[in-house]
Parts: C-alpha cells; structure tokens; sequence
C-alpha cells in the first residue's frame, strides 16, 4: 500500500460509529481503511458516501484471508490463558452487560454486537459471541500489522482492548518504577476545527488534496517525536530531544492550523493520543509517573503522560519500538483536564487498562 505511513485503519466497527470523528480524522490521513466482509454492504450515510467518493475514505479490507487463522489464535491464547485480563475470562450474558454497561468489555460488546455486525454476516468469524468485540480488537491489530497501517479508534474501550492485544497481555495495571519500560501517552490538542460537521464534503476533500504537506509533517512531527522517546536509553540525553520535540511538534501543528485557512475555522477542538512504549528510567527524568499528571511540552497543546507498565522480555534487547506498532485514539473534545472525575484524560485511559485488566 502506497504511503502506509499516512493511512490507518478503523476499528471496531464497520460503520463509522461517529461522523464528526471521520471527518477530523480525514483531515490527517491520506486513506482510511475498514473492515467489511466480501457480502455485506456498509450502511453509511449520504454525506459519508460522498466523502468516498474518491476511493480514499471507507476503504474495505476483506477479512477472509487473516480470519480462520486469527480466530484460532485467539481462541488459543484465551484457552492457555496466557492473557490474564478479567474483561477476557467470563462470558457477557445479559444481566452482566445490564448491570455493567460502563465495563469495557460491555462497550466493546454493544459497539459491535448489539448492532448484529459479525457472525450474522457470513462466516468469517469463528469465536463464541460473548468475545466478538474482543476478536473484532484482535483481528484489526493483526490486520494493521501485516498490511503497515496505523490503528485508529473513536473509542476508549477499543483502544484499551486493542493495545493489551498489541504487547500480547505484557501490560501491569498501573505505571510505577518497579516496571523497567512504560507505556507512554503524548497528547495533540486542538487541532480539528469546532465547525468540521459544517464543512462540506467537497471542500474537505479539497482541502485533503492542497493541504497534503502539511498533513504530512505535522503526523510525521508527532510520530517521529515519539519514535525518538521511545528510543532513547540515555535519562540525560532525553533532556535534549526533549527541546527538540518541542520544537518540532509545535511548529507543525502551527503550520498545520494556519493551512485551514480553507475551511473558514470557528476555533479548535479535538485530542489526538499516540502511546509508545518508552523506559521507565528515561520518562521519569521528564515527568512524574503518576498516570493522574501530564507534563506539557508546550504551549501549543501538547502533553505527555504514563499510562501502564511494560513487561518485555529482557533477552531480546531489541529497541522497542521495533517491537510494537503505535496506537492512536481521537478524541472529539478540547479539554483533557477533568475529563473523568475531576482528573484528566490520560489518567481515564489508565483507569481504562486497569479496569480490563483487573475488573
């Protein structure tokens, strides 16, 4: 696939479960793929139809060639119960999902699920209902992995699923120094017009097309700031590529912005969250590791901040980013500061993981 770098695919769901996010969404990637069985036809809106028009939006990727191959796999590891996680040893029945409609494996179930995507829809999927979310989360890491697409998600609990599937369980509940490595979370904010659902389909795509650059380098400013943290081994070095994230992430995003110039902007919203996994040693020299506190890097709007703890296996000494992909979480709102229970986003997300994992 030409330029994987700057496209993603979207999960869980098959239908876009947000307009407003697709249509921040398609103001950054190039392409935005999902998954949709050779027999079943995407229920999407006129505007949504429109914005596909030219073949780079709501790309289908067939899953009949990963399926049989994912399923028992994951059936596989769920039997030898080399996963852990509480969300993955009971089965969602009824009065559970009732009683528990704010779990995240109750989320993943309704997202899915509940609108009658999956099994129903040919037989591409080969695992018990009460862990079709859970599955759905499994099959787009691997997807994403083998086809080198970024994975991107409108929800929380997709995110928590899709990231313990990613370090393969290899995730403590909560950051602390006892972990050698850490997975971090830098945060993008406002970057995504507070008026984007009043922007036509024609003129954001437009706008995609004489905007590409500077596209192009503010996700490449972003990501590249997180591929120099997480390779970093020396805690003194860090203070250095510190000055230079800083430098570079803020100058993107406000290139980025001023090339909006096109869609008459009302003001900014949206969060965009990058995890990469980073050591211990060298975050703390930034930041504290309590998941509850962001350390800002600029004032731009961008913010890091630790989220859980990495167990890897100390033989490989590979550097970890050859490891694992990147995962990414757009969040529709402007505020990341009291976003649950009077702290801020970054500590949602760890309550997030920790909660899968023990609850």
């Amino acid at each position: 696939m030409e330029n994987a770098t700057y496209s993603a695919l979207y999960y869980p769901s098959i239908e876009f479960a947000d307009p407003q996010w697709l249509w921040a969404s398609s103001l950054i990637w190039d392409r935005i793929y999902r998954i949709v069985p050779k027999d079943y036809a995407p229920e999407d809106s006129d505007n949504i139809r429109k914005l596909s028009e030219t073949g780079e939006i709501g790309i289908p990727i067939h899953p009949d060639k990963y399926a049989k191959a994912v399923s028992a796999e994951f059936i596989e590891k769920l039997h030898s119960r080399h996963w852990d996680a509480a969300a993955l040893s009971g089965s969602l029945e009824s009065d559970y999902a009732r009683l528990h409609h704010d779990k995240v494996d109750v989320q993943l179930r309704n997202l899915i699920v509940a609108k009658g995507r999956g099994a129903s829809h040919g037989d591409w999927l080969y695992v018990p209902t009460e862990f079709e979310a859970l599955y759905m989360t499994y099959l787009a890491n691997y997807v994403s992995k083998k086809a080198n697409l970024n994975l991107v998600t409108d929800a929380s609990a997709a995110w928590t699923g899709s990231t313990y599937f990613s370090f393969d369980g290899r995730i403590n509940d909560w950051p602390s120094e006892e972990c050698p490595q850490v997975l971090a979370a830098m945060l993008v904010r406002d970057f995504v017009p507070v008026n984007i659902m009043n922007i036509p389909p024609k003129e954001l795509l437009s706008f995609r097309e004489r905007r590409r650059d500077e596209r192009h380098r503010f996700i490449g400013a972003v990501r590249n700031a997180a591929e120099r943290l997480a390779n970093c081994q020396d805690a003194q070095v860090v203070h250095d590529v510190y000055k230079d994230i800083k430098k570079d992430v803020a100058e993107s995003l406000k290139d980025y912005r001023k090339s909006m110039d096109l869609l008459n902007v009302e003001g900014w919203m949206g969060i965009k969250t990058l995890m990469f996994p980073a050591t211990t040693s060298m975050l703390a020299k930034l930041m504290a590791l309590d998941p509850s506190k962001l350390k800002i890097l600029s004032a731009v709007g961008v913010a890091m901040g630790a989220v859980s703890g990495l167990t890897v296996v100390a033989q490989k000494r590979r550097k970890l980013t050859h490891e694992y992909d990147y995962s990414y979480l757009f969040h529709m709102r402007r505020e990341w500061e009291n976003c649950y229970r009077g702290n801020d986003w970054n500590y949602y997300l760890c309550r997030q993981m920790e909660e899968f994992i023990n609850d």
